[in-house]
């Protein structure tokens, strides 16, 4: 009778009746295989709310999950894994500095027609190698650069005085989506990529609270 009444529970109530049926005798640490699979996002949502609790009263959670958007608001430490190997490990801020040494900019133009514009003048002010990648139906260009802050000043100031219309010039954050893919590319380039070594993760937290 129990087995049926649990099975008539939605997939997320099935989730916390498997939390709580681990959490009976209050271990010190969690595994746990996708924890948010399948669960609509309010329930998701109180998922979240649920792991970063029991990661406030002490536990160590160590989570596997697709749904990488909520692992960053989760996990204070990642580890990337493509074809059963390590590929990178480490604070979130960590990862994105390993696999993205580019600084990703986005510049909103207020008149598509001087996209070409702005191509040519980036062209002539970046490094060679920089990607550039021109929206003109947008009015938007996108470019990855190793430039720094006073570069990049640099650029919005003579694209001012050149008259070209920004509306919009900021920096574009990545996120954990961003470093697998890059990761994964860089792995299907290149089946030899080297594994890096597993850390000493003694006294490691995995997915705790983020502070």
């Amino acid at each position: 009778m129990q087995d049926l009444q649990l099975e008539s529970l939605s997939h997320g109530m099935k989730q916390r009746v498997g939390i709580a049926r681990t959490l009976m005798h209050d271990p010190q640490v969690l595994i746990l295989d996708e924890p948010a699979n399948g669960l609509d996002p309010q329930a998701r949502i109180e998922m979240r709310q649920l792991l970063l609790q029991l990661a406030r009263m002490g536990k160590t959670l160590i989570l596997t999950s697709h749904i990488l958007p909520e692992l960053a608001r989760i996990c204070d430490t990642v580890a990337i894994v493509t074809h059963g190997r390590l590929r990178a490990f480490g604070t979130l801020n960590e990862i994105m500095q390993r696999v993205s040494q580019r600084r990703m900019v986005e510049v909103q133009l207020t008149n598509p027609q001087q996209v070409e514009t702005m191509v040519r003048l980036l062209r002539g002010r970046l490094e060679e190698g920089a990607e550039i990648n021109p929206s003109p139906a947008e009015a938007e260009v996108r470019f990855a650069s190793n430039a720094d802050d006073d570069e990049l000043a640099a650029i919005l100031r003579i694209a001012v005085q050149e008259g070209i219309g920004v509306s919009q010039f900021h920096e574009v954050s990545l996120d954990l989506e961003d470093a697998f893919l890059s990761v994964a590319g860089q792995n299907h380039a290149n089946h030899q990529v080297e594994d890096q070594a597993w850390p000493d993760t003694k006294n490691t937290r995995f997915g705790t609270e983020k502070e």
